[in-house]
């Protein structure tokens, strides 16, 4: 398009005298200006559905028992100390009882057995503990301690008189930082656990750069056991000598569906899992509600998101903020492809460094970086995906989401509630995504804006909505009123925001009155149809038809939320009307209408499901057959009409080329008749299709041209 003219809603420019219809007044429209229009292309809507479903929605490490500490201390010098908690008989107990084997344990215990060392890599929550204690107490015969995380391994010594090892004792350690001493170290501990018999295991986690690779020796990646396998057997534990039955139950309750879905998690950690059969057990057995089972069983994505953004000394490390920041670029982009994600991650990560240290300029690390080990740090997963990227075309596309429905909007309400200091990095964090001209990058920022909006209304409002609605660019206003839908319908604050609508729209800034018409065109800004119609009236008439061009898109866009008669009698109603600025919001409502295709429909009713590439116009005389008449009589008062002749044709002529073979081919056979009320329709109609049909660049099958030819002769005259 040249500059300064507005788009269709398919992004393609206005034919030759339309603007006057469709553009209204190009200098004041903020559709003509950085690149935006009151709808975004094809795919867009469906990108914001896709999203906001993520959102609609009403964790553990093994820790033990409280112990008593014994001090290890050796040589006069305090060189080093190592802090014991001896695990208690009745953990020790516990653990033997409900302890469940990984698929490698028998070669972990052999490598520990040889070695005396063994460092198991693996993901918090997912058994390394249970696992370590166990094979410690099947080598060292229950004579098992944990150490404090802070122990100091490399300032060990061997000497036999003073060594703070006991004899044929094991022990486990995670240190307190995750990181693990250098091989020199692990050698000289191996050597000292070996003078006294005795064993010891360490825990670390994969660094965000590991590929797999072991890093020494001594390590082995640690794979959990079986959800199921987990469950099972604490299951077995928790209801020994309980009632007859009362163990399947248990199974069975697990396993519902409601169950599952409010824990929100694809697939449980072992910790998890243990927790999970406690609940059921204490619900077969009377002691939770059915709600109360529901209640707690959400309170595992929290629990999880609570320890991913825990505090700490070592919180906002480099490494610990780029945590951060992946994991809530994917609670908004979830769904959207791998590279959309990781670069919002970084975008994100920029921002909380300075955020942190003003003074620093952060960097991006280039091969410290894996996406295995973000993927499992997440629990995420990645998956091949279809999605409309080429012309409308359906590609492969590798996606990338958190394996669970509860995580996503878990993020965004523990920052929102929990980390102050988070808002205004992650607010300007979206502001800046808004400009970014991929839609599936603006439009999911725009619906997580909206939840932060849910989260905290006046603070989201006043330092990102607001000041994007009274923004000269288009984009800004796409993305309030792509924040705002779902808000919109809140209980808490749907009417506020519904009140602040009303206002933009009777403002004298332009930006906000075009806002005002976007956001009206999803359906849930006013209390009625028709109260949003009435705005748009307004809007679309206001100062000679200015803003005309976002009001009647927006109206076809109401058309398709309602397919109620409304929308038609409000547009006969202006066509009708003897004020022109009326008859042209009429005119360019009904080439709106026949325009659009539903999958471009923001908030479309549920019954044009099945019919996305189909036109709006179409489609609703599918779904309402009494409708179409009406609809008829709009297009064609548009070809009857000088200056929406030609744009209304070269819809018309769309049709005709692009139905042939589709769904919707049977009912452009049964629309074209209801165009045809004079002998000149009929002239027109057939003129047009004989010229297409002799197009030597696509020409028709004459069976094609013999189903349109017979639909216009049928068609009454007057």
């Amino acid at each position: 398009a040249r500059p300064g003219r507005p788009q269709r809603a398919d992004g393609t420019p206005p034919a030759d005298g339309e603007d006057e219809l469709l553009g209204g007044d190009s200098e004041a429209d903020p559709s003509a200006k950085g690149g935006g229009r009151a709808t975004a292309g094809p795919g867009a809507a469906h990108i914001a559905r896709e999203t906001r479903s993520v959102y609609l929605r009403d964790a553990s490490t093994y820790v033990g028992g409280t112990i008593g500490s014994v001090n290890f201390r050796f040589g006069e010098t305090g060189r080093a100390a190592l802090l014991a908690g001896p695990l208690p008989d009745d953990e020790l107990l516990r653990l033997r009882r409900r302890f469940i084997q990984p698929p490698d344990y028998e070669d972990c215990k052999r490598q520990l057995r040889e070695d005396r060392l063994l460092v198991l890599c693996g993901q918090p929550g997912s058994g390394r503990m249970y696992t370590a204690l166990s094979l410690l107490d099947d080598l060292g015969r229950g004579n098992v301690s944990r150490l404090d995380p802070g122990s100091e391994l490399t300032a060990l010594d061997s000497g036999d008189e003073d060594s703070p090892i006991a004899q044929g004792h094991g022990y486990a350690l995670e240190p307190a930082d995750g990181r693990l001493p250098a091989e020199l170290h692990l050698d000289r501990l191996r050597r000292l656990l070996t003078d006294r018999e005795a064993y010891a295991v360490l825990l670390s986690v994969p660094e965000p750069g590991d590929r797999g690779a072991v890093r020494t020796r001594y390590e082995r990646r640690h794979r959990p056991p079986a959800e199921d396998a987990v469950l099972d057997g604490h299951l077995a534990a928790e209801l020994d000598g309980g009632p007859s039955g009362a163990r399947e139950a248990a199974r069975r309750a697990a396993r519902r569906h409601d169950v599952r879905e409010a824990l929100g998690l694809e697939a449980l950690l072992p910790s998890e899992a243990a927790r999970l059969a406690g609940l059921v057990a204490r619900h077969v057995t009377g002691g939770l509600t059915q709600e109360q089972l529901l209640v707690e069983c959400r309170g595992f994505a929290v629990e999880q998101v609570r320890t991913w953004f825990a505090g700490g000394a070592d919180a906002e490390t480099s490494a610990r903020l780029r945590d951060a920041a992946f994991r809530i670029s994917l609670a908004v982009f979830g769904g959207a492809s791998v590279n959309v994600v990781a670069e919002a991650a970084e975008l994100l990560a920029w921002e909380l460094a300075v955020t942190v240290d003003p003074e620093r300029t952060p960097g991006r690390p280039v091969l410290g970086d894996g996406l295995q080990a973000r993927l499992a740090s997440a629990r995420a997963t990645t998956e091949i995906r279809r999605q409309p990227l080429v012309a409308g075309a359906l590609i492969p596309v590798r996606t990338m989401r958190f394996r669970g429905t509860a995580l996503a909007p878990a993020v965004l309400a523990h920052l929102w509630e929990h980390h102050h200091n988070m808002r205004a990095p992650v607010l300007r964090w979206l502001d800046s995504l808004c400009q970014d001209r991929r839609e599936e990058v603006g439009i999911r920022a725009a619906v997580a804006a909206g939840e932060l909006c849910r989260l905290d209304c006046a603070q989201t409002l006043g330092e990102l909505l607001v000041p994007m609605a009274e923004a000269d660019q288009a984009r800004r206003g796409l993305f309030v009123a792509t924040a705002l839908q779902g808000v919109l319908e809140d209980a808490n604050v749907g009417a506020a925001l519904r009140s602040l609508v009303e206002t933009w729209s009777h403002s004298d800034r332009t930006n906000l009155r075009w806002t005002a018409a976007v956001v009206l065109s999803r359906g849930t800004a006013a209390r009625t149809v028709g109260e949003a119609l009435g705005a748009l009236g307004r809007i679309g008439t206001w100062k000679d038809g200015r803003m005309r061009s976002v009001a009647a898109e927006s109206v076809a866009h109401l058309a398709g939320f309602s397919t109620d008669r409304e929308p038609l009698v409000r547009i006969r109603a202006w066509l009708n009307d003897s004020r022109r600025q009326h008859q042209n919001l009429g005119l360019a409502g009904t080439l709106f209408l026949a325009d659009l295709t539903v999958d471009n429909v923001w908030n479309p009713a549920e019954e044009l499901g099945g019919r996305e590439r189909w036109p709006l116009a179409l489609a609703i005389c599918a779904t309402r057959p009494e409708l179409a008449p009406e609809v008829a009589g709009l297009l064609w008062t548009a070809l009857n009409t000088s200056r929406s002749y030609r744009p209304a044709l070269d819809i018309l002529t769309r049709w005709l080329r692009t139905c042939r073979g589709t769904e919707w081919e049977r009912e452009v056979l049964r629309f074209l008749p209801l165009l045809t009320l004079k002998e000149d329709d009929r002239q027109r109609t057939l003129s047009l299709i004989a010229e297409l049909s002799q197009d030597p660049d696509e020409p028709w099958e004459q069976d094609y041209v013999h189903r349109l030819s017979q639909a216009v002769q049928a068609g009454g005259t007057r």
